[in-house]
């Protein structure tokens, strides 16, 4: 009974399939690679292509987006580049501050680690030479 109602209520939808030409293109992708590459011909442009076969610019570029990606074929274009050559490890050279043998001041001294040493007053060079030793 309640089924009954329900669609005695519900306004019936009307409508007819029509034979014929769709609207839309269904691009093969042989068509769409050959498009891709009338478009990258010299000569040639992309609007200009786009107008030829009645494509909008927007769909070219996804075509081309998704060629890029691999989406359109599943493969993803390749080029090869020279073997550049490997550039050497820099080699870390131990550097000893050249100090004075009394040294008066302020001092800051950064090692390689990243620790920083700061320092003022009187500071003794044999100390100091001492210190940044136990700090490596």
């Amino acid at each position: 009974m309640i089924v009954e109602t329900m669609l005695r209520s519900t306004p019936e939808v009307s409508g007819e399939v029509l034979p014929g030409v769709s609207k839309r293109r269904d691009w093969g992708t042989e068509e769409k690679l050959r498009i891709l590459a009338q478009a990258s011909a010299p000569g040639s442009s992309p609007a200009l292509t786009c107008r030829m076969h009645g494509i909008s610019s927007g769909q070219f570029y996804t075509w081309r987006k998704q060629f890029r990606t691999g989406a359109l074929t599943g493969f993803v274009p390749v080029s090869l580049a020279r073997d550049t050559p490997a550039l050497p490890a820099p080699m870390s050279v131990p550097v000893e501050p050249q100090l004075a043998a009394h040294t008066a001041g302020n001092v800051e001294v950064e090692l390689p680690n990243g620790i920083k040493l700061r320092l003022t007053g009187d500071i003794d060079a044999s100390a100091l030479r001492q210190i940044l030793a136990a700090l490596r």
